[in-house]
């Protein structure tokens, strides 16, 4: 009985691992770090974030929450702009950010802003 239950578990995980490689890509998949450069840019201090895909599938659409987000320093609109909602911002333009992707830029503020992954499309072929 035992053995016949290592099996099941093993053939679940199999499943588990396989239904995965599927490309089973949440908005989770987007990893987004910040570091603090040591620098100042218009008296503020300023961070340097660096978002990654780690899906096989591609992700599109990227929103990230950004209530407020604000920087004293330019950030390239074609890279991270915050949307006219004040809470959310696109990254990438809404262009698609591909497995394994970086998409970096540094922004200047009193305040270091969370940046969490909010929402995308994931596109998988």
């Amino acid at each position: 009985m035992e053995v016949k239950l290592m099996k099941i578990f093993a053939m679940l995980m199999l499943f588990s691992l396989c239904n995965r490689g599927n490309a089973q890509c949440t908005v989770l998949d987007l990893h987004v770090s910040q570091t603090a450069t040591g620098k100042n840019a218009g008296g503020n201090p300023e961070y340097a974030v660096e978002v990654v895909n780690k899906c096989i599938c591609t992700q599109t659409d990227v929103k990230l929450l950004a209530p407020g987000f604000k920087s004293s320093e330019p950030v390239d609109p074609q890279v991270f702009r915050p949307d006219a909602d004040g809470k959310l911002g696109t990254l990438n333009n809404g262009s698609p950010v591909y497995y394994g992707y970086h998409i970096k830029f540094n922004y200047a503020s009193a305040t270091k802003f969370s940046l969490k992954p909010f929402s995308s499309g994931i596109v998988c072929s």
